[in-house]
């Protein structure tokens, strides 16, 4: 008689589970799964927690919408996880289509990826969604903790060096920047190689250590030291060019370090100061081609 009552018990648990199986799952998956997503997200110690006015710290990772999809990405760059989960909401029933086309689009993630830290940027990222609304974010990130110990210890000299407690911003800005277009040469054999994006000399180890560098590496140097000083800032960029933006004296300013270190017909230094903290109408009245950027993503230029 047992036998028949546990028989009955599992074929009722069966049927029940059938039935209310997309319950069973919304159940565990909201009250269990992803309240152990939104407890989990660790931010290192690179990571702004800045929100501007294109992209904004999420404070939760289950998504309704186009825009929060947008944030989470940007959230989960800026805290310099290799790799975390997050989950479309019930009630979205386009998400992981919009997702996975909001991932497809590489210049979104690019123009995303200028908002954390350089150090917390990818150099790649992937993604794998489930039939039930879980993605997974993978992300190779630009600098590995051997280059970042690197970098630190050259930027941690110069400050201790050159920077004294009494200096006024402007002064502490420019002395950096004296320093980089000094000691620095315009990588002209890989600017228009294929593989820049792989070389050194986009990134600030290559200015720093190797003293050559490309556009990548001018800004993402300056970007690391101005966050040491507590300046906010950002890398802003077009598809042909990127330099910092960054919030002086009030107010939001250009800083294109590589433009201020010309390349000259007889390789002779030459150091300048057109694109030193200017605003983006005297920006775009030097140049309005490879400077031209959105003014939708980066609102804080206008």
């Amino acid at each position: 008689m047992k036998k028949i009552i546990y028989y009955l018990i599992f074929i009722i648990i069966i049927v029940f589970t059938v039935i209310y199986k997309d319950n069973i799952v919304g159940y565990v998956t909201n009250n269990i799964i992803k309240q152990e997503v939104r407890e989990q997200l660790k931010y290192n110690e690179y990571a702004k927690k800045e929100s501007y006015s294109y992209v904004k710290i999420s404070d939760s990772f289950d998504v309704k919408n186009e825009e929060d999809i947008k944030n989470v990405f940007y959230t989960i760059l800026d805290s310099g996880i290799s790799n975390f989960s997050f989950y479309c909401d019930s009630d979205y029933d386009n998400c992981t289509n919009d997702v996975t086309k909001f991932f497809d689009d590489r210049e979104k993630l690019s123009d995303i990826n200028n908002f954390v830290h350089p150090y917390n940027s990818f150099k790649n990222i992937r993604i794998s969604v489930t039939n039930y609304g879980k993605i997974t974010i993978y992300i190779n990130h630009v600098y590995d903790s051997n280059k970042i110990n690197i970098i630190e210890t050259k930027i941690n000299d110069f400050i201790s060096q050159n920077i004294k407690d009494d200096m006024n911003i402007n002064d502490k800005i420019k002395l950096f920047h004296d320093y980089i277009v000094n000691n620095t040469k315009f990588d002209v054999n890989i600017e228009n190689s294929d593989n820049r994006l792989e070389s050194d000399s986009y990134t600030a180890y290559g200015l720093l250590v190797n003293n050559l560098a490309i556009c990548g590496g001018y800004t993402d140097a300056m970007a690391i030291y101005l966050s040491k000083l507590k300046i906010k800032n950002y890398r802003i960029s077009t598809l042909e060019h990127v330099w910092n933006l960054l919030y002086f004296d009030n107010k939001w300013v250009h800083l294109d370090v590589t433009w201020d270190d010309p390349v000259t017909s007889d390789k002779s230094d030459m150091l300048m100061y057109d694109y030193y903290l200017i605003d983006s109408n005297d920006l775009l009245s030097k140049d309005a081609t490879q400077h031209n950027f959105n003014k939708d993503i980066y609102k804080e230029a206008q």
